[in-house]
């Protein structure tokens, strides 16, 4: 194996823990800024309107630019962010304080808490939220976490959106861990209705998709 594959593997895994992330502002002190000026995709503001999305939940939120991005174009979106890095979160709530003057319709955690986040819905009138996404995060997580993060959201949404790597047959992969998202979320009564080539640029050795879900149970759009 080449060095350079050597390098990039190395890394892939490094990034791969959620510890790594968590103390990001210590190893890379530009980090949280950088994520300031993060593009949000096309897809995302489409998928807000075609599906008359009102109110989103992005866990893996960083410094918010998704959700911050998405507040700009539809004001009155209410919406909801957790992640582990405290210092993103930070960033997140300076940003939002200048752009809304309720605090009721928005919120950011470092963790994914049942209790708030029913106290969250309860406050803005809302049975649950009609959009969870997960946005190239999972990949960080193990398997018995993402079980218990989709098995928490199961019943507080109707439509997940996943940004992450999928097994394919005959992919040689490198670093990063694939997972079968439409046998795990099909567990929680999930149907997968978009699968597509991620939304973000190519990863090299790496089968990145964005993928949709809907649950079964309830009324299709």
């Amino acid at each position: 194996m080449q060095v350079g594959n050597l390098i990039r593997i190395s890394k892939r895994k490094v990034i791969s823990s959620s510890f790594f992330w968590r103390i990001r502002h210590f190893l890379q002190p530009s980090w949280v800024r950088g994520y300031e000026q993060k593009r949000t995709p096309q897809f995302y503001f489409d998928y807000i309107s075609k599906k008359n999305i009102s109110s989103v939940l992005d866990f893996g939120c960083a410094s918010g630019s998704l959700l911050y991005n998405l507040k700009l174009r539809y004001p009155n979106l209410i919406l909801y962010g957790v992640d582990i890095n405290k210092k993103a979160l930070e960033a997140c709530n300076r940003k939002f304080k200048h752009i809304e003057k309720s605090t009721t319709n928005y919120s950011f955690y470092h963790e994914l808490n049942e209790s708030n986040l029913r106290i969250f819905l309860k406050n803005n009138d809302l049975q649950r939220f009609d959009l969870v996404v997960f946005d190239r995060v999972l990949y960080c997580l193990s398997e018995i976490k993402i079980i218990e993060l989709i098995k928490k959201l199961s019943s507080l949404t109707d439509k997940i959106l996943i940004d992450d790597f999928e097994i394919i047959k005959g992919l040689s992969t490198e670093g990063y861990i694939h997972r079968d998202w439409i046998n795990i979320l099909g567990t929680f009564g999930f149907k997968n209705i978009t699968n597509i080539p991620s939304i973000h640029s190519e990863v090299d050795s790496a089968n990145a998709k964005t993928l949709v879900f809907q649950n079964v149970f309830s009324s299709p759009d």
